[in-house]
């Protein structure tokens, strides 16, 4: 049996860069910090929050293992080693796997895979049935039609076919699903699965969690900054509690999260950086993809936003 991933609260960390687009180990070390006592596991090379299909893949490689080392033994490590190519997803894989195979307590590592970056539909399931020749940690598929969309290549479909799933729930290393697609989609996916009582399935978009919470739970980039609101709504979600104040509490966190959704919709990687550059949690605002800025030009909504939960000065 395949040891099955935590419940709960999945924060896909940010990737913080130095002035020479290296990442900066002291910045992500006190991020991680700051949020693994509220989290049950850490995402680490996601490809939106954390710019991972941006990355250089070396740069990717040495982020995914200096990460683990930084983790382990504190909470779940999501990995995600999903790059431009087949056959350069399965040299991440084994070359990561031989790196971490002689740290302890293997059954916290889990691979998440955005698989329609680099491969079709068909054939998917055969692909996957491969994997255990080269690991043996358990998988957790992405699907995310926004940021297939993203890639530059003419692609037939943005989602993980239904019927695909269905046969992909067969294989018993693949332990669960992160969707952030929309929810009709969801419930068709959900029912494909069905014959897997203990298959995960998370709420890839955080809007969705908080409009109709998912049983496993929420991969959170927003929780790079408010690490302990997610944790409160997440917990939340699964028992509602009896006390009127507490409730009306918790109503309240959860519009913070959603303007906070709103605020990062467009442009997350950019706007978490700038917010937590403007907070001096970590060094510098810039990513692979942009230049750093305190506040990127035309955010208005992210200052309004920092001023009114961080009690900030209006920026000049």
């Amino acid at each position: 049996m395949n040891p099955l991933p935590p419940k709960g609260l999945i924060v896909a960390l940010i990737t913080p860069l130095n002035g020479e687009n290296r990442v900066d180990w002291e910045s992500l070390r006190g991020l991680i910090e700051r949020v693994v006592s509220y989290c049950n596991a850490l995402m680490v090379g996601e490809g939106l929050f954390g710019e991972g299909f941006s990355l250089p893949n070396p740069l990717r490689l040495e982020l995914l293992q200096g990460s683990a080392e930084m983790i382990w033994g504190k909470k779940p490590l999501f990995l995600c080693p999903t790059a431009g190519t087949t056959e350069e997803t399965v040299d991440n894989i084994l070359l990561l796997t031989k790196a971490l195979k002689n740290y302890p307590d293997q059954d916290s590592l889990f691979w998440v895979d955005t698989p329609l970056w680099y491969h079709s539909n068909r054939k998917l399931p055969q692909f996957y049935r491969e994997w255990q020749e080269y690991t043996p940690y358990p998988i957790l598929l992405h699907n995310n039609p926004v940021l297939i969309g993203k890639r530059n290549c003419t692609l037939k479909r943005t989602n993980i076919r239904t019927a695909v799933l269905k046969k992909l729930a067969e294989n018993e290393q693949i332990v669960g699903l992160i969707q952030a697609g929309d929810l009709k989609r969801t419930f068709h996916y959900q029912r494909a699965v069905r014959a897997r009582r203990d298959f995960r399935f998370y709420d890839g978009d955080e809007g969705n969690f908080l409009n109709s919470p998912s049983s496993s739970g929420v991969v959170s980039g927003g929780a790079n900054l408010l690490p302990s609101e997610w944790s409160q709504i997440v917990t939340a979600s699964s028992e509602m509690s009896e006390d009127p104040a507490q409730n009306l509490l918790l109503l309240k966190q959860s519009q913070k999260l959603r303007d906070l959704c709103r605020v990062l919709q467009e442009n997350p990687a950019q706007r978490l950086k700038a917010a937590l550059h403007r907070l001096g949690w970590i060094q510098f605002a810039k990513g692979i993809d942009f230049a750093q800025e305190t506040y990127p030009k035309g955010e208005e909504g992210l200052i309004d936003f920092l001023r009114a939960h961080f009690s900030l000065q209006t920026p000049p």
